[in-house]
């Protein structure tokens, strides 16, 4: 059972919350479960949320958060780059997020319940958190997109589901054994992967050590 950490009964709730949220899904979690996972009272848990929504708004509003800090650097620096930096910055946009993911699997996950319509009751999340921080990430891929008249928003969501779907379920190998996030060799090709993918989509020239495809 988890201990109360540096800060109190609050955020233990939340941290215990998150990961049940990830991993059940709001509409599979109870407060009661939350409570029991947090060692606290059901009434201690509300105490602190006024209910499981608000507590669930609350751990969406930390992963809008960590996005958001995450690759505020990146996106600015995709966005202002010179057309001779822009594959390496593109680069590490795409690293950011695949580091992000990998180091908190819960947020690919909770975006995957409610694209499952999870929680579909509480659509202030798209609102309040979604569609700003997606529009954050299309801002900065437009001016790559623009001279190739590539499609910003759907490669910005093509990111985000290829990210989010290997995170959670890796590939399978040629025995047919699923590998992911855990294996390094394999978590290098599909980062190695999606520099080439979108490289090529942007127009964009392979950097130095990458294969370019051309025969």
């Amino acid at each position: 059972m988890d201990s109360p950490p540096e800060g109190g009964e609050r955020q233990l709730i939340l941290r215990v919350a998150t990961r049940l949220y990830s991993a059940l899904g709001y509409d599979n979690t109870s407060v009661e479960q939350i409570a029991d996972a947090a060692g606290v009272d059901p009434a201690d848990v509300n105490a602190c949320f006024a209910g499981k929504q608000q507590l669930y708004l609350e751990v969406m509003e930390q992963v809008r958060e960590l996005v958001t800090t995450t690759l505020q650097a990146r996106t600015d620096e995709l966005a202002a780059a010179p057309p001779e930096g822009r594959g390496q910055a593109l680069h590490r946009f795409i690293d950011a997020y695949i580091d992000m993911c990998v180091a908190h699997p819960e947020v690919p996950a909770l975006w995957m319940h409610r694209w499952l319509s999870d929680a579909s009751d509480i659509s202030e999340v798209e609102t309040r958190d979604a569609q700003p921080l997606t529009r954050f990430i299309v801002n900065s891929v437009t001016r790559l997109a623009e001279p190739v008249r590539a499609d910003p928003l759907h490669l910005t969501y093509t990111m985000i589901w290829c990210v989010h779907g290997f995170v959670l379920s890796g590939v399978l190998d040629g025995r047919g054994i699923r590998i992911g996030i855990d294996d390094s060799a394999q978590l290098g090709r599909f980062r190695a992967h999606m520099h080439q993918l979108f490289g090529r989509a942007l127009g964009l020239p392979p950097l130095s050590g990458e294969v370019s495809g051309a025969t």
